[in-house]
């Protein structure tokens, strides 16, 4: 029997607790199966501004996040490491998680306040190309 290629993309949304308002953003939790023309793919048919995908861990237990917009890799997002941080604390708990972007680390804590779970990060030092 084959494997499913197909993988599991979450949805949620960033900076809010109504679906209905935030950034809503996909994410993939287990990418590393995939190229770079599914994750823009499952980018396109999600439709969101971006969409994150987790490919593997580096040597120092960062994530590796990509991000892509339904026409191109984009990188670095904002609101899908925020969203991507959300999921993985609703699976592991609560802590400090590291993400290694095309444009840089991205160190993200997340706790629970009042019964949520509130991610706060540090943002790459933006620059234009």
């Amino acid at each position: 029997m084959t494997p499913d290629p197909t993988p599991e993309v979450l949805r949620y949304t960033a900076f809010s607790a109504d679906p209905e308002g935030g950034n809503p953003a996909g994410v993939v939790l287990d990418a590393s199966g995939l190229d770079e023309e599914a994750m823009l793919a499952v980018a396109a048919e999600l439709g969101y501004s971006e969409s994150a995908f987790l490919t593997e861990r580096t040597g120092e237990g960062a994530y590796t996040i990509r991000y892509f917009s339904p026409k191109a890799e984009v990188p670095f997002c904002g609101h899908a490491t925020v969203a991507t941080a959300l999921a993985l604390a609703e699976r592991d708990g609560p802590g400090e998680l590291a993400f290694a972007t095309a444009a840089g680390p991205v160190p993200v804590t997340v706790a629970r306040e009042g019964g949520e779970l509130r991610a706060t990060l540090t943002s790459v030092t933006p620059r234009v190309e």
